[in-house]
């Protein structure tokens, strides 16, 4: 008798032990943020409809968090084109690694959402790398544009302070899922830095780069004499109806957001030169693929664009 009661008694003890250890352990934290978007630029205008939901796992000092993102969105400019169109996107990434990440600051690694999901009262950092995609779909002759691409992400974190870097292609590689197309936004670069003033308020200051290339002419070999070197490097021949559509943007960004809303803007340069410059590098030194002729005498114009964010959103604990 009083054996079953002790071997009931240590089985209750290490029932509760256990289930101490682990929800001291075991956290999860999450948040879903719903918006309307305004983008006005010279490049892209649109009213955007969208959701992103992001969460963390955390168990001692290991770390999962992911996030996803659907828009819909109304444009009357695209990729500098002044079509009108009805669009949609989405965008999974997932990013593992170390620390007691409870401040959700990882959704600034959205590439289709300016306004970030933030929790104020998690104080824990966070080291990571991770993948992802996302995919517009466009409409008529911009439909072939509506390409996947792959992402690689890195965050680093201390308390209500993260930076972030993405890297965006559509090659097809490995873990690396992108359309494998080579052309439309085939690279992107992104560098940012993002900070919890208080509850209600964040900042964002970063540095991006896009480029953009029309489709190859596969049909033609690639004898372009446009950003050749005098011949010496091979060059596609591109299609019709967007044969010179090429741009460079290289940008500073910035973004306010308060409890409701949220301001980001980006100002830089739409160069032909220094797209061709960057994508010569990587297409000459690995050798992925002959050039594009990027129109590489074009004078430099400059890139703005500003989006409006009016959001609503949900963090919970647990």
């Amino acid at each position: 008798m009083h054996v079953n009661n002790l071997r009931n008694i240590l089985a209750t003890f290490v029932f509760l032990s256990f289930s101490t250890i682990h929800s001291q352990t075991l956290n999860v934290d999450g948040g879903i943020l719903l918006k309307a978007e305004v983008t006005l630029g010279n490049q892209n205008q649109w009213l955007k409809l969208g959701v992103l939901g992001f969460g963390t796992l955390n168990y001692g000092d290991l770390s999962l968090e992911t996030g996803v993102s659907l828009a819909s969105y109304q444009f009357l400019k695209r990729h500098t084109l002044r079509t009108a169109g009805l669009a949609y996107s989405y965008e999974f990434f997932a990013i593992g690694g170390i620390g007691k990440n409870s401040n959700l600051l990882g959704s600034s690694l959205s590439n289709m959402d300016t306004s970030i999901l933030f929790n104020p009262d998690g104080k824990g950092g966070f080291n990571g790398l991770g993948f992802g995609f996302t995919k517009d779909i466009l409409p008529k002759e911009l439909k072939s544009y509506g390409l996947k691409r792959g992402a690689l992400l890195m965050r680093f974190s201390n308390a209500n302070h993260s930076i972030h870097l993405q890297f965006l292609n559509d090659f097809k590689i490995g873990w690396f899922q992108g359309a494998g197309t080579d052309y439309g936004v085939t690279g992107s670069l992104d560098i940012g830095v993002t900070i919890i003033q208080d509850p209600e308020t964040m900042y964002q200051l970063g540095f991006g780069v896009d480029l953009f290339t029309p489709r190859p002419d596969y049909s033609r070999s690639p004898r372009n004499q446009i950003n050749s070197d005098d011949g010496r490097k091979n060059v596609w021949y591109t299609l019709p109806p967007y044969k010179e559509l090429f741009y460079g943007n290289i940008y500073a960004y910035g973004t306010y957001q308060e409890d409701f809303y949220s301001i980001h803007t980006k100002l830089g340069i739409n160069s032909q030169k220094a797209g061709a410059f960057i994508q010569n590098t990587l297409h000459d030194g690995i050798g992925l693929n002959p050039r594009f002729p990027w129109q590489v005498e074009t004078k430099d114009k400059i890139y703005i664009e500003v989006t409006g964010n009016v959001l609503s959103k949900d963090v919970t604990n647990d």
